[in-house]
């Protein structure tokens, strides 16, 4: 029986070696929008208000109601056009699992409450809830870039005010 020559071991060799060596791509989940909402605090039943912002590639919507139907809140829907591509790449690589919730020991009296919702492509969110007086630890990874792009929007004059 003849064996195979050395040229042939060492091409199989360099095949099974090439083969072995491809390297996985890390899947990354993008992150398809956010959702920022913000409710008053204990306030008269006709000023309380309930916003919500939400932030895709090309835009940032906001919506706005009152509680009651008396209300005396600014309510409507707007949509200011923008190019939110990095901020969403930027928020994709925030690991949701390692923020952690803390609870104050004493929670305030009053206060709003204010929520950060990541939605990714695969459907799962990735949601802070900031009731008065909770932080999470590591969430100005999400909360900073989301504030600092919804503070330079230009909003329409007509949604300027929350009040009527």
């Amino acid at each position: 029986m003849k064996m195979p020559g050395p040229a042939l071991l060492l091409i199989f060799s360099l095949c099974l070696v090439l083969a072995g060596c491809q390297t996985e791509q890390p899947m990354t989940n993008t992150v398809e929008q956010v959702i920022y909402t913000a409710d008053s605090g204990p306030v008269l039943p006709e000023l309380q208000w309930h916003e919500e912002r939400v932030i895709t590639r090309t835009a940032v919507t906001l919506t706005r109601n009152g509680r009651v139907a008396a209300t005396q809140i600014n309510a409507g829907a707007w949509a200011v056009p923008v190019d939110a591509a990095a901020l969403l790449d930027e928020l994709a690589a925030v690991d949701c699992a390692s923020l952690t919730r803390v609870e104050p020991a004493d929670p305030p009296d009053g206060g709003g409450t204010v929520s950060y919702t990541l939605v990714f492509a695969d459907g799962d969110p990735c949601v802070l809830t900031f009731d008065p007086g909770v932080t999470y630890t590591g969430s100005e990874a999400i909360t900073a870039p989301v504030q600092a792009l919804l503070q330079t929007l230009p909003w329409p004059p007509e949604a300027a005010s929350r009040i009527k």
